[in-house]
């Protein structure tokens, strides 16, 4: 404790005291990297030196803890109105003050968290919890390449908190950024475990290249499949407009997110145990007919046709077995049968520790995950390792590591879709309780039961993966100000794919009864290596920072697949593929890339009111043609501290005004390899009566292909009042993107159809906005609440034949990616059967518009775009409640202004050969307009089935609700624990739409349920 040392410290001379409350006070202002270690040793500097000025009469002493009960290490710890008498917290929070005056204010502050004052007293003992501020302008924003005060931002930057990383209990970090980042548009693939995430920054741009953004672990490319634990991270940062991206260059057209880790911090070990647990279960699934409503629309089906008039001819639509089955009540829900019990387990430990010449972070986690439909599982194994060394003043070196290994079981497909189509009367089990392998009607019925490929001896579908992903790095300052910085990154990933499909799983039954192998093996491997130089120094009026860098990077892809059938052996499954018997396939492939790139940046600053980022990047490809190689993508961005000028700076309630813009390319790195050399594909003719092989040239080389590249100009405005108690973020902006990758037509005799070329172009606008601010804010009750609300507005402008791509989907003036089909505008009615008549059609058909009223439906005068896939607007609300230790959140997250294709709304078969979806269907008793009549001889060829799918996809989701409590650092000190948090989440619970039976959310898709979690949580500290 600090009192032992107050007798000798008071003898210290009054100058001594003074210098040393100066170099804190100076350390105390310096960015956020710097301050756990310049506050650690103005603490020693401190015991060593004296706590106060003048000799004091009363010893005050305490605990300084954050919201959360977690000791902050180095506040200030002032008295009010003295320049010299304070001291700081040590490594647990405590601190130790002798003041002299009856009723003296002690002042609390710390970089980050709100000020706080405290009157004395009669009061020996004072603790004090300190909240987090709003926002704080001396936040370090991670930038390309390097860092950046808040308050000095020229561009579109915008950043997850801490708190909301690792708030919502999920395996891929990405999660956590859904509705929270401003102009981020994401949704989930699907429901099943493991599955990726559909994100775009500021919308589409290209219209065949990825519009997926560049995301950088640590500084190194890493790609979507995102396997690190949220609990690793120590920031988010979303880079939007092209004064942040350009440093990217040919890869930051789409947008660049950095992912920073956390490093390990000076002080004694910190163990961290984190786990959550918790049931999946399925949500909105789409309604199947039981046996009284398939019999019911089976029977209609066969009326439509003149077959069918009452129960009498029953015997012309079912044989025998299922007739018996229909009239003993047999009802099977497929549903019951292919779900089971879904659970998600996850737990990870860290630890974290270091002195001031070297620290260290690690830890390790287990996630284990069953899917809702039987026989899916997911494990996974995490390993991280991050450290640095102070090898000799003003040198440090370090290393970041990550393993992951995970093993995975899946079910085929098409298990969802089968359960929705099968015959609702069909027996799936045997009197013995075994699977009966034909379940379906008749006695020559061969179709198989789908429960069967559950069963791991007759399917099997695994995936193991292994990846290590690592960087090292050496910061030299070679003079004051002077720094360089060398960063190398290696990717290595090898995943091996087996399938097995043995002769009683369904897929033998189109197969000769023949069991299937097949074995893909991949590997793929990146080395990174780049070089900066940055020079910083300020003076009186001006500051400034250049960076200049290099860097070079090579990749490497194979892989190599092979199949057969007839395998002799079944227990070898895909272990033995010489023990196939015919059909026999093999291939295999390699594909090398290389980039090499120079940068450099200017960022100036003047009077503390006047910035500008200027930036400069080339990048030179081995996938481009020679001559045609490099690329160069420039940017400047200004902004204006409003704040800082002389007519506001007295105003007290504007905390923060700057004006920003910007204007800058990037580009999307959309070349393949080897797109620019042509190539040549294998081909069979025959000769002299014997087959033989042969090549042929399978395109036509261009040369002269280049990048994509997107021009964006950025207007922004940074506001906050009330001590920023209310800080807002806008930005408009707007982007040209050209030299989009599409297929140009060449004539016939040429000996190709197409070539691809750089002809397109499109553009976006939109508005950004985000808003944050505290509602609440007293020592036992917070409110705090995050909006995000975001607009944008596609246009494609050219195209390569200055006129509409029907096939491809492309239209001039509208979005990238619209529906184009016919209006459907009802059901044709027995009224309007001579008006039906004149288009081929009669009553209970779909009605679709005649747009040119030519009396005839055509298909290029009468098919219009229906509507986007993209959202119009998106938004999200975050609010959070802390009452003592208590805590409630909940979030809210819509998408609206955009159509999707609902495979579950076309999920019926008029015919009635297969069963169908509960829908509301024509017939003269029912003049709905909602489904066609059922008809014997139409299924989904029928005219214009695939309008029966086009719907609003608008939806508000309350995504995630926490209650959480943590226990007070009094109530737990004794067995260790210096945190513990208990929590619950319900995620992705309430869905508001215009389905019932469906979650837009998914897109369309119908291949699988998506779902809710109940996640039961534990956040301990040591």
């Amino acid at each position: 404790m600090l009192s032992s040392y107050i007798c000798p410290i008071q003898r210290a001379s009054h100058d001594v005291k003074l210098t040393v409350y100066f170099i804190y006070q100076l350390f105390n202002h310096m960015e956020n990297k710097h301050i756990f270690i310049f506050r650690t040793c103005c603490f020693v500097l401190a015991l060593m030196l004296g706590h106060q000025v003048y000799a004091q009469s009363k010893l005050i002493t305490g605990t300084v803890t954050d919201s959360h009960n977690e000791p902050l290490i180095g506040v200030n710890v002032t008295l009010k109105g003295s320049s010299s008498v304070g001291t700081v917290t040590d490594m647990d929070g405590n601190y130790s003050l002798s003041v002299a005056s009856d009723r003296p204010v002690l002042l609390f502050s710390y970089i980050g968290y709100t000020s706080q004052e405290v009157v004395v007293g009669q009061a020996s003992s004072i603790d004090v919890m300190l909240r987090e501020d709003a926002q704080t302008l001396d936040q370090v924003i991670v930038v390309g390449y390097g860092v950046v005060k808040k308050r000095d931002v020229v561009g579109s930057i915008a950043s997850v908190k801490q708190t909301d990383i690792t708030a919502l209990p999920t395996s891929n970090v990405l999660e956590s950024m859904q509705g929270k980042i401003a102009g981020l548009d994401m949704t989930r693939s699907s429901g099943a475990f493991g599955s990726s995430f559909n994100f775009t920054v500021r919308g589409n741009r290209s219209l065949t290249a990825s519009n997926a953004p560049l995301i950088l672990v640590d500084g190194i490319p890493y790609g979507a499949d995102l396997t690190i634990n949220p609990n690793d991270v120590e920031s988010i940062e979303v880079l939007k407009d092209a004064s942040t991206t350009a440093i990217y260059g040919s890869s930051g057209a789409n947008g660049v997110i950095l992912i920073t880790t956390k490093q390990g911090k000076q002080g004694k070990a910190k163990v961290d145990f984190n786990a959550y647990f918790g049931p999946s279960l399925t949500t909105h699934l789409p309604k199947v007919n039981n046996t009284e409503q398939y019999v019911t629309m089976r029977r209609e089906a066969m009326r439509a046709v003149g077959q069918w008039s009452s129960p009498e001819d029953d015997a012309m639509i079912w044989d025998a077995v299922a007739l018996e089955r229909i009239r003993n009540g047999v009802n099977t829900d497929w549903y019951d049968l292919i779900f089971g019990s879904a659970i998600t387990q996850d737990y990870q430990v860290s630890v974290s520790s270091g002195t001031d010449a070297t620290k260290v972070a690690f830890s390790l986690n287990y996630m284990n995950e069953t899917g809702v439909i039987k026989g899916e599982e997911l494990s996974r194994y995490n390993g991280r390792l991050n450290f640095s060394q102070r090898i000799m003043k003003g040198m440090e070196a370090g290393a970041s590591m990550f393993f992951n290994y995970s093993l995975q079981d899946a079910v085929p497909g098409n298990v969802f879709h089968y359960a929705q189509t099968q015959e609702p009367y069909s027996v799936p089990y045997n009197e013995d309780g075994s699977l009966n392998k034909y379940p379906f009607t008749g006695s020559g019925s061969t179709a198989i039961n789908l429960l069967m490929n559950q069963d791991k001896d007759n399917y099997r579908d695994e995936t193991r993966l292994t990846r290590f992903f690592g960087t090292a790095y050496l910061n030299y300052e070679i003079v004051k100000g002077l720094h360089f910085r060398t960063n190398l990154g290696f990717d290595s990933g090898n995943s091996r794919n087996g399938k097995f499909e043995g002769v009683n799983s369904t897929y033998a039954t189109s197969n000769r009864e023949l069991a299937r192998v097949e074995k893909t093996e991949k590997h793929s491997e990146t080395i990174t290596w780049e070089n900066t130089l940055t020079y910083n120094k300020d003076l009186e009026k001006h500051s400034f920072t250049v960076s200049l860098g290099h860097s070079m990077s090579k990749s490497r892809y194979e892989d190599t697949y092979a199949e057969g059938k007839g395998l002799s052996f079944e227990e070898s499954l895909f272990h033995n593929l010489d023990g196939t018997q015919q059909d026999f396939v093999i291939a295999s492939s390699l594909t090398e890339s290389a980039l090499l790139s120079y940068f450099g940046r200017l960022h100036y600053k003047w009077l503390d009111k006047y910035l500008l980022t200027a930036t400069l990047r080339a990048d030179g490809s081995s996938v481009l043609a020679k001559g045609n190689q490099w690329g160069y993508f420039p940017s400047v961005g200004l902004a204006w501290r409003m704040k800082n000028e002389h007519f506001l700076t007295d105003v007290d309630k504007i905390s923060d005004m700057k004006l920003r813009m910007s204007y800058g390319m990037s580009g999307n790195s959309a070349v393949s390899p080897y797109q620019t050399t042509g190539g040549l594909s294998k081909t069979i003719y025959t000769f002299d009566d014997e087959p033989a092989y042969g090549y042929r040239p399978y395109n036509l080389a261009n040369q002269e292909l280049k990048w994509e590249k997107t021009r964006v100009l950025n207007f922004g405005l940074d506001f906050g009042v009330f001590n920023n108690r209310i800080y807002a973020t806008a930005d408009a902006y707007k982007t040209w993107t050209s030299d989009l990758l599409l297929p140009m037509i060449l004539p016939g005799h040429t000996g190709f159809t197409q070539v691809i070329s750089n002809v397109g172009k499109t553009e976006t606008r939109g508005l950004d906005i985000s808003v944050n601010t505290v509602n609440f804010d007293t020592p036992s009750f917070k409110w705090t609440s995050d909006l995000t609300f975001s607009t944008n507005k596609e246009k494609i402008t050219a195209l390569n034949t200055h006129q509409d791509d029907v096939a491809s989907g492309w239209f001039i003036g509208h979005a990238t990616q619209v529906f184009y089909d016919y209006e459907k505008i009802g059901i044709w009615q027995i009224s309007e059967a001579e008006e039906a008549a004149k288009y081929g059609q009669e009553p209970g058909d779909i009605k679709v518009r005649d747009i040119d009223k030519s009396g005839s439906i055509d298909a290029t005068e009468d098919r219009r775009v229906l509507g986007q896939q993209t959202p119009k607007w998106t938004a999200g609300l975050n609010n959070r409640f802390e009452y003592k230790g208590w805590e409630f959140s909940f979030f809210l997250y819509a998408r609206v202004g955009h159509l999707i294709r609902s495979d579950a709304a076309l999920n019926y078969h008029p015919s009635g050969w297969s069963n169908s979806s509960v829908v509301d269907y024509w017939t003269p008793e029912n003049p709905t307009n909602a489904y066609p009549r059922p008809h014997f001889n139409k299924n989904e060829s029928m005219l214009y089935f695939n309008t029966l799918g086009y719907r609003k996809g608008d939806f508000l989701k309350i995504k995630d609700i926490t209650f959480g409590y943590t226990f007070p650092k009094q109530m737990i000190g004794k067995t260790g624990l210096s945190k513990l948090r208990l929590y619950t989440t319900m995620k992705n619970f309430f869905t508001f739409s215009g389905f019932s039976d469906y979650d837009p959310e998914r897109g369309g898709a119908n291949s699988y349920p998506m779902t809710k979690q109940i996640v039961f949580g534990v956040n301990a500290s040591f």
